[in-house]
């Protein structure tokens, strides 16, 4: 008998009150009108803004839980800890979910499962900024950003991706736990999906796509600027830890280290965690089934799949 389908949705924020008055609702909706069982969690991340006297007061119903550390990676994980669900959907406090979000995703999920992405939309214009991940490799570093959006996929396929969008997306809770949740070398934050879904494609794992998934993302507005100096610095900093930690090819772990002699500083906090840098990397090779060569080949052999059959996957 199959085991059924149990969501948790884990929510992290860091005063981040006024985003959950506007989204929460639409959260709450959307799990009235699911076809499995849902809760949600709220992971406050410390917040100073009485983020937990309002969900307290207002969503009683909404497990709450304090995260004893602070940071991205760790937040998620005190979410995790509470959680019952056999599957866990990752959002951002900015989110907003269609009404009938769970009715939608119920045929991509299954308790084997690893990761399905979501097509993400911004709240403000409505045009979609997040698709189909594709991987990439410029200038010393693997690369996430690159979307096919849907206007270039026909909508009834079945689609792979090759990443997530950390703001939504599924995934499975076993695999999770074998991955042993959000690495928290990344504290405060910046790739930590990115570290987690690598991992599992490396192990052999595929991630879905869920085109017809459409949360809107007032987009970022939890960290105050993509291009402050800080964020900038963790990105550096957290690019040259995810290639140390995660890539066996010595074309490109040289090519990253050329690339980090530009960035000196980032480079030297790099430094300060390459004892347990090297001591995850350890553990993840006696997983990796796949190399990051071959995962590239896969993902260019997949977009030209698509292009050429006009929107057909493979």
């Amino acid at each position: 008998m199959e085991t059924p389908i149990r969501i948790s949705v884990i929510i992290p924020t860091l005063n981040g009150l006024v985003h959950l008055r506007d989204c929460l609702p639409s959260v709450c909706r959307a799990v009235e009108k699911s076809p499995c069982a849902v809760e949600i969690i709220v992971a406050d991340d410390n917040s100073t803004d009485a983020t937990l006297d309002f969900l307290h007061n207002s969503y009683p119903q909404i497990k709450t839980v304090k995260n004893p550390r602070q940071g991205a990676s760790s937040v998620r994980n005190a979410g995790v800890s509470q959680a019952i669900g056999n599957i866990f959907l990752f959002i951002d406090n900015d989110v907003f979910l269609e009404e009938d979000f769970f009715v939608k995703a119920l045929p991509y999920l299954h308790t084997d499962m690893f990761a399905v992405a979501s097509a993400g939309y911004n709240f403000h214009t409505g045009a979609q900024q997040d698709g189909l991940k594709l991987i990439s490799f410029k200038r010393g570093f693997l690369r996430f950003t690159k979307n096919i959006l849907n206007a270039n996929l026909k909508p009834a396929e079945s689609y792979a991706s090759f990443g997530v969008q950390g703001a939504y997306f599924f995934c499975g809770k076993d695999k999770f736990t074998v991955l042993g949740g959000f690495d928290e070398l990344y504290e405060p934050y910046a790739l930590e999906e990115t570290d987690l879904v690598y991992r599992g494609l490396k192990r052999g794992w595929e991630i879905a796509y869920a085109n017809d998934l459409k949360p809107l993302h007032k987009y970022s507005s939890t960290i105050n600027s993509k291009k402050s100096r800080r964020t900038k610095f963790l990105g550096r900093r957290n690019r040259i830890i995810f290639m140390w930690k995660n890539v066996s090819s010595k074309k490109f772990l040289l090519s990253s280290l050329i690339f980090a002699l530009l960035t000196p500083l980032a480079l030297l906090e790099t430094l300060k965690r390459l004892k347990e840098i090297k001591r995850q990397r350890e553990a993840e090779a006696r997983s990796w089934t796949v190399s990051d060569e071959e995962l590239l080949e896969r993902c260019a052999n997949y977009q030209r799949s698509i292009a050429r059959e006009g929107g057909a996957a493979a």
